[in-house]
């Protein structure tokens, strides 16, 4: 890295003295061993796969509602509203481009809830849902670690009034950001 900064300021100062006015700008490029796994390409390789959070108890979901500013009241409203089940287990698959993401209940069976494609830039995950016109998307800082994925929600998109839009965040926080999800 120190050869490339050095060859950048001998490349400056040699087009300096032949007259040409330079800018320079130097960019730190990282060796692949210090590049974190959050920061990966964009490519989405290694999202593929099948990703679990196995029971997570309704405090913890709870919990994470709160956290992401979420007031009491519609913490507890959307609880009542989900049947105020015990615990959610939840299963987010990548394939490809595309994302399916299902969960369950002691009451209920697995089941598929949502579905659509996805984009990796970084560390923002984006997935989109649903069928032309009416596409949602979710905004999340993706943070990689091993075989764990934790999501945190930056913001969405749903077509609808204010009130749907703050419907839809909550269910999103809830079903995306309230545990780690493990490869399996």
């Amino acid at each position: 890295m120190t050869r490339l900064a050095a060859f950048l300021l001998a490349a400056s100062l040699a087009l300096t003295a032949c007259g040409t006015t330079v800018v320079s700008t130097f960019v730190v490029v990282a060796s692949p061993s210090e590049i974190p796994s959050s920061a990966s390409a964009s490519s989405g390789a290694e999202l593929e796969g099948r990703w679990t959070t196995g029971p997570v108890p309704i405090a913890d979901i709870k919990a994470a509602m709160n956290a992401a500013g979420i007031a009491a009241a519609d913490v507890d409203a959307w609880v009542t509203e989900v049947g105020s089940p015990a615990q959610f287990s939840f299963v987010l698959e990548f394939t490809g481009q595309r994302f399916t993401h299902s969960w369950e209940t002691p009451e209920s069976p697995m089941e598929l809830g949502e579905a659509g494609t996805f984009t990796l830039s970084g560390t923002e995950l984006v997935l989109a849902n649903g069928e032309a016109p009416n596409i949602d998307t979710y905004t999340f800082e993706a943070s990689l670690s091993g075989d764990e994925l934790s999501l945190r929600w930056v913001a969405s998109t749903e077509e609808g009034t204010a009130a749907d839009k703050e419907h839809h965040r909550r269910y999103t926080v809830a079903f995306y950001c309230s545990a780690i999800f493990k490869r399996v």
